[in-house]
């Protein structure tokens, strides 16, 4: 899938913007709040209807305007295109593809694949286990066409459980079976996932070459051994005393591993930030594998706390993957193996109006 067009009016600095991006690598140069990431952030809009960049939605119209909008033309990869456009008040927000109105996010963001590289992306390895468990799921989405439905069911069941542990309890174990079938079955689309991004991972640390191989290992959300239904038993009294459900895929973490040990205690933040810029580019790359359909990258500033040598590095093998990308930077670049591609393009952004160079 690429852009063919995007189309910007009024979103935070740009006033108006209308652009031909490549087909592959599209460089946007500019200085710090010239507006790049604005530019990325407008693709985002329209696969999602929200932005990326945290706590930022109020501040999205340009001041002294009342409306921002922003269209697109796609072509996916089986050759169909289709156009996707937004406009947003302080109100309300509407999504149109192919003149009717999207109902469901769900269905755009499964319809307008994106993967997002954001500057501080090591912190999927160094925060919560909330960042993990929000990659895994999402990864599982995009290639499994069931995933959304039964992730849905289970978060339902688990909210009526977590009611049930605080009151009447008469129902509980209702909601005990309920959440031990839809648990295990995510659980065993989780696994099957993770055997497949452990794969492809490392085939891209390998090329690549400037980390070394890695495992990512899942764990459940409860007991090792155990099944779910045994695990809901077991935590019974204390999830009464806790009001929660302490056992399930909504406890679950991905480890990821070098030769045994964790690599959020002893990696730098630049190998952090390289293993986690991999784990995204290996789900983009499945998502490939399993839907024919590529999503598009959205890359902005990664080049904080990494070397020349491994920033050049990691946007080579982007360059090879093929995928149309969007790649913030300030300064343009001087190795002409990474702009010289057919498809190519490079943007110059300043006090937001974007031009091509």
């Amino acid at each position: 899938m690429y852009l063919e067009r995007l189309t910007i009016e009024n979103l935070r600095n740009i006033a108006k913007a209308d652009i031909l991006p490549g087909i592959t690598n599209n460089f946007i140069v500019g200085k710090n709040g010239a507006g790049k990431t604005t530019l990325l952030e407008a693709i985002y809009l329209l696969g999602r209807a929200r932005s990326f960049r945290q706590g930022n939605d109020k501040n999205l119209i340009k001041v002294s305007t009342d409306r921002l909008t922003l269209f697109t033309k796609l072509h996916t990869n089986q050759g169909q295109r289709h156009k996707i456009g937004l406009s947003k008040d302080d109100k309300t927000t509407h999504i149109r593809r192919d003149r009717e109105t999207v109902a469901k996010l769900s269905d755009l963001a499964k319809s307008f694949p994106l993967t997002v590289i954001t500057p501080n992306v090591q912190r999927i390895i160094e925060e919560d286990p909330h960042q993990r468990r929000r990659l895994l799921n999402w990864g599982v989405f995009h290639v499994e066409h069931t995933y959304g439905s039964l992730a849905k069911k289970y978060q339902k069941c688990l909210n009526q459980r977590n009611i049930a542990l605080r009151g009447s309890r008469s129902q509980l174990s209702v909601w005990d079976r309920q959440i031990a079938e839809l648990g295990e079955a995510i659980h065993k689309h989780q696994s099957s996932y993770l055997v497949e991004w452990n794969k492809i991972l490392n085939e891209m640390i390998e090329a690549v070459g400037i980390i070394r191989p890695l495992r990512l290992e899942l764990k459940s959300g409860w007991k090792r051994g155990l099944s779910l239904q045994e695990a809901i038993e077991a935590n019974q009294k204390a999830d009464i005393e806790r009001g929660f459900t302490t056992s399930g895929p909504h406890r679950m973490d991905i480890r990821i591993m070098d030769e045994g040990a964790d690599i959020k205690s002893h990696y730098s933040r630049g190998q952090k930030k390289i293993a986690a810029i991999l784990l995204l580019l290996g789900q983009a790359m499945m998502q490939v594998k399993r839907t024919l359909e590529s999503p598009i990258l959205l890359i902005d500033e990664i080049h904080s706390e990494l070397d020349s040598d491994s920033y050049h590095s990691l946007l080579a093998y982007i360059t090879e993957l093929q995928l149309q990308s969007f790649i913030t930077t300030l300064e343009p670049l001087e190795r002409g193996e990474t702009t010289g591609k057919s498809g190519a393009k490079m943007f110059h952004v300043e006090h937001g109006t974007v031009s091509a160079f």
